[in-house]
């Protein structure tokens, strides 16, 4: 996995003037900063969150495995990779600066290669897990969100909706979608699939969120927006998928069923306003 190392942001954290020359200058291919000590660092964090934070344990006055307690005990940082910086070789310091979260450990004086190659696999290892955390909030088949970052945003909307500000949910599945796989077969059953969010993002003019809830059923929500606006999205839905056609098979047409629920204040979970959608159908 190559980097493209001017893009990572790197907090050098150490009081002592000649490791942050020497550390600025081997990493001047990343947007590096620097910090002389805790506070510093915490503060910095707080204003724009690094990739990953090189922290000095030697310290006056807050030392480095309070700073790293301090991250870690809160989940705005927590996932931050700290690698440990210490002229101490001892095991004791080694395990505990393991123990309370750190990632890795380079040991003073520096060796260049031993530096980089060190940094370049905590970032790896970082950017693997951002796409891994991406593709499970969105759909590999159709590239719309997930059933997952669905239930995330329903907090969200839910909130609003305690507060007076109501959401409206349609639920989207494709009519006779298994005669369509028998006749068709299942890969031209996906394309189908993809089809349908391809006509949902042409036809809605106004914001909008579109997860893929499972097989053929997609789930809709408008926010901001008045019911009678978001039915007219539907309708305008409903009006592009009647002129889809597919060249390999242009007797095929896709007819999209939806069911419909608007929020209400008093609803105290997601699962009541998906209940009645199921329930109304338009």
């Amino acid at each position: 996995m190559e980097l493209n190392k001017h893009t990572y942001k790197i907090l050098i954290v150490d009081d002592n003037a000649v490791n942050i020359d020497f550390l600025v200058e081997l990493l001047k291919e990343y947007d590096a900063r620097t910090v002389l000590d805790g506070p510093s660092a915490l503060e910095a964090v707080k204003e724009e969150k690094p990739d990953v934070v090189l922290l000095d344990i030697r310290m006056p006055g807050m030392n480095g495995f309070e700073v790293c307690k301090i991250l870690q005990a809160s989940a705005d940082t927590k996932d931050i990779p700290i690698i440990f910086l210490s002229s101490d070789h001892d095991t004791q310091s080694i395990i505990h600066a393991f123990e309370i979260g750190g990632v890795d450990y380079i040991s003073k004086p520096y060796k260049t290669q031993e530096v980089l190659i060190r940094i370049q696999t905590q970032l790896k290892l970082r950017r693997a897990l951002e796409l891994l955390e991406n593709r499970s909030l969105y759909d590999e088949l159709t590239g719309v969100g997930s059933r997952r970052k669905f239930f995330e945003d329903a907090d969200r909307w839910m909130k609003q909706s305690a507060a007076g500000i109501p959401f409206y949910l349609f639920i989207l599945t494709i009519d006779r979608f298994i005669d369509i796989n028998d006749e068709h077969g299942y890969l031209n059953g996906d394309e189908v699939i993809k089809a349908a969010a391809v006509i949902v993002k042409k036809s809605v003019k106004i914001g909008y969120a579109l997860s893929r809830f499972g097989g053929t059923e997609f789930f809709l929500v408008f926010t901001g927006t008045t019911e009678e606006e978001a039915l007219e999205q539907i309708q305008a839905i409903e009006a592009t998928s009647n002129k889809v056609r597919f060249k390999q098979f242009p007797d095929l047409k896709i007819k999209i069923n939806t069911g419909f629920s608007a929020s209400d204040p008093n609803d105290t979970s997601i699962n009541q306003v998906i209940k009645r959608a199921h329930k109304s159908r338009l």
